[in-house]
């Protein structure tokens, strides 16, 4: 039977289109990309995200729109991205807090950090400091030591909220030297730091963005940097590894996730982009304003091995805290 000259036609047409490469298909990138970031804008985190934003955009040829997602420790800019399809267009700004510790704090996830997400790459590491307001007398981690050994349950120490990482390192260092202090959650670091300087609290964690400038207004004391390195910001003040804190995970960081099951050619070119990232002089100057350090490994094994790391220590702290958040 002869067919339709019609039908041969399109069917024709249909076989040579299934015969084109498929990267001549599914160009990548052909549109904007979205990187959805858990925190609100405004910040260093944002600025950070704006900044890869705006280099990787241009580089691309594509615009790269970011999309702020507060709350939930990030998780709800998680949850979010891993119901996205797996195509690159997604991109998740992972951090210690909806990477790490939220899969133990929250009685439930909608997402799974490991199973949901592949990672791209670490894009910048940060620190938080241990500050102190000045009218509680505490100058140094060991005068913190001293008064809280000396009258358990009387010194406040404030977070960002219940299981964010600004609760955990204050509670990491609190059990390492067996001291008893009361925890104040606040709605953010902001309220956090308005609160200590407000004395509600004698201490609290921030991000060393938020805090220098705060310390050389002489509003708060620094009294410990949550890093293996100390900042050239506050040269003088010591970090947890010359605390003896040999165990503490080493700093905060930011890093690149997507859906998992996204093209490893997709993964492997936000990859090399984002290398190029911190190679820009301008770029550099940028991050050291928002205090940010270029990542010390490279490469999505980085992530996945920060994760695990952190994951073993902040596990069992927060089943021992029995910290559930909802």
């Amino acid at each position: 039977m002869v067919s339709h000259p019609l039908l041969a036609s399109l069917a024709m047409g249909l076989c040579a289109l299934a015969s084109m490469p498929l990267q001549a298909q599914q160009a990548y990138p052909s549109r904007a990309i979205t990187v959805v970031v858990p925190v609100a804008a405004g910040g260093a985190a944002d600025g950070l995200a704006r900044a890869w934003a705006d280099h990787v955009g241009k580089s691309l040829g594509q615009p790269v729109v970011v999309d702020n997602k507060p709350g939930a420790n990030g998780g709800i800019a998680a949850s979010y991205v891993a119901k996205q399809p797996a195509n690159g267009y997604a991109i998740l700004f992972g951090s210690t807090s909806n990477m790490s510790l939220n899969r133990f704090s929250y009685k439930t996830l909608a997402y799974d950090p490991v199973k949901d997400f592949d990672p791209v790459l670490m894009l910048a590491g940060t620190s938080q400091v241990l500050v102190a307001n000045p009218a509680s007398g505490i100058k140094s981690l060991e005068d913190l030591v001293k008064l809280a050994r000396a009258k358990p349950d009387s010194l406040n120490y404030g977070s960002a909220g219940k299981g964010n990482s600004t609760h955990l390192n204050v509670e990491f260092l609190a059990q390492h030297y067996g001291l008893q202090m009361t925890h104040v959650p606040y709605k953010g670091a902001a309220p956090a730091m308005v609160g200590l300087m407000g004395g509600e609290t004698q201490v609290t964690a921030d991000a060393i963005t938020s805090v220098v400038p705060q310390a050389k207004g002489g509003k708060v004391v620094p009294l410990l940097v949550f890093g293996s390195q100390r900042s050239p910001a506050l040269p003088n003040v010591p970090t947890v590894y010359e605390a003896g804190l040999k165990d503490f995970p080493a700093g905060g960081w930011y890093g690149l996730m997507v859906p998992k099951g996204t093209p490893r050619e997709v993964v492997a070119l936000l990859n090399a982009e984002t290398k190029k990232f911190w190679a820009d002089p301008t770029v550099k100057a940028r991050m050291d304003a928002l205090f940010m350090d270029p990542p010390t490994a490279l490469g999505p094994e980085a992530v996945a091995r920060t994760m695990q790391d952190e994951a073993l220590v902040w596990g069992p702290i927060i089943k021992r805290l029995g910290i559930q958040n909802e």
